[in-house]
């Protein structure tokens, strides 16, 4: 038995850049074009601001929230045109162990990466397992 998968074949003309799919693929949050991942040493979290300069980018860390707003406007009196980027993100990095005074964010290609290093107590260590005597 074969299965019938419906297929819309403009759906490529509407869909974001396949830059951006790469973003969508996420284990640890749920925000399109957010990515959140770890290493032993350091937290890394990637948004998605394309059409934003670095400079309209603000990023923000409170009461255990990390805010990245990114806003661009434009608007082209000769022609009444008018663009307009937004981005909003949110992550809730209260436990993640970061030493959040120590992060940085740099800023490539419309997207902006914030590195925060984890203290020395959330770094994964090993444990070793004694044996009890009788």
């Amino acid at each position: 038995m074969t299965d019938l998968v419906k297929k819309d074949p403009f759906g490529s003309l509407f869909s974001f850049p396949r830059w951006i799919d790469d973003f969508t693929n996420l284990s640890a949050s749920s925000q399109r074009g957010l990515k959140v991942h770890e290493t032993d040493k350091n937290l890394i979290i990637e948004a998605v601001v394309a059409g934003v300069p670095a400079r309209d980018v603000d990023i923000n860390v409170e009461d255990g929230v990390l805010t990245i707003k990114a806003e661009r406007s434009e608007e082209t009196k000769k022609k009444g045109l008018y663009k307009s980027s937004s981005y909003q993100y949110y992550y809730t990095c209260a436990l993640s162990g970061g030493a959040w005074d120590k992060a940085d964010a740099d800023f490539e290609d419309g997207v902006v990466t914030i590195t925060i290093p984890k203290t020395e107590a959330a770094r994964p260590r090993k444990i070793a397992v004694k044996v009890k005597g009788k």
